[in-house]
């Protein structure tokens, strides 16, 4: 299945979700979606952003009993992310509106992130 097709149905089945994006490990964006049809230069400086975030979340995460990090949901004043990391230091993130379901957007996610997995094996 391609990310497009998946990204595609992931903004699909969550309604406040403004963008959806693949990144590798270094923060460049793989693929990604819009409801935006403008450049999606933010979407992609968001991403690459969370690079830093899921670095240091993941190093607070295995120095404590924690484990390792799966996911993490950062919230502000208008907007949610989620992220669900992938193998090989890829990871997804979906950017939606305060307001939105969390626990939704999150069942979505994780099941497009597990879809992506096979791809990326």
């Amino acid at each position: 299945m391609p990310f497009q097709y998946l990204l595609s149905n992931l903004l699909a089945d969550v309604p406040k979700a403004v963008g959806a994006i693949v990144l590798d490990e270094e923060g460049e964006a793989v693929e990604w979606v819009s409801r935006n049809t403008r450049d999606p230069y933010d979407l992609k400086v968001e991403g690459a952003y969370h690079s830093i975030f899921k670095r240091q979340l993941a190093d607070a995460s295995e120095a404590t009993v924690s484990g390792r990090l799966c996911s993490y949901i950062l919230a502000g004043h208008d907007l949610v992310t989620l992220t669900w990391l992938l193998p090989h230091g890829y990871y997804v993130l979906l950017v939606m509106r305060r307001g939105g379901s969390p626990a939704v957007a999150s069942y979505h996610l994780r099941r497009v992130a597990r879809a992506l997995e096979l791809e990326l094996r």
